[in-house]
């Protein structure tokens, strides 16, 4: 899985991940935070890989359906990017304490 790909779907599993039915985020948890692969997986729950692959890309499919509907990861990203663009432009006038207050927003976006 690409990285940027990966890191989106862990975005979007910490966001939307409890929507999840129970079957669905304890496999995808598994594969994103704790890098299992679907055969271990399957070993490790005496399934076959299909049963498995399947939960996976029902997972998969659920969270991107989420934030199709809710955009709350877009939103987030949204105004990560003005933030940012807010502390480059604070930089340069030279006022630090604005920066770090902006610092302490982006950090909880994060």
């Amino acid at each position: 899985m690409q990285i940027e790909k990966h890191n989106n779907l862990v975005k979007l599993f910490d966001i939307y991940g409890k929507l999840l039915s129970n079957r669905q985020f304890e496999v995808i948890d598994k594969v994103l935070n704790y890098d299992i692969g679907v055969s271990e997986l399957a070993e490790l729950e005496g399934e076959s890989r299909q049963s498995v692959h399947d939960a996976i890309n029902k997972a998969k499919k659920q969270l991107y359906s989420f934030e199709e509907k809710c955009k709350i990861l877009e939103k987030l990203e949204t105004i990560n990017n003005e933030l940012n663009i807010i502390k480059s432009k604070l930089k340069n006038d030279d006022t630090k304490e604005l920066s770090h207050q902006i610092d302490a927003i982006i950090d909880k976006l994060n």
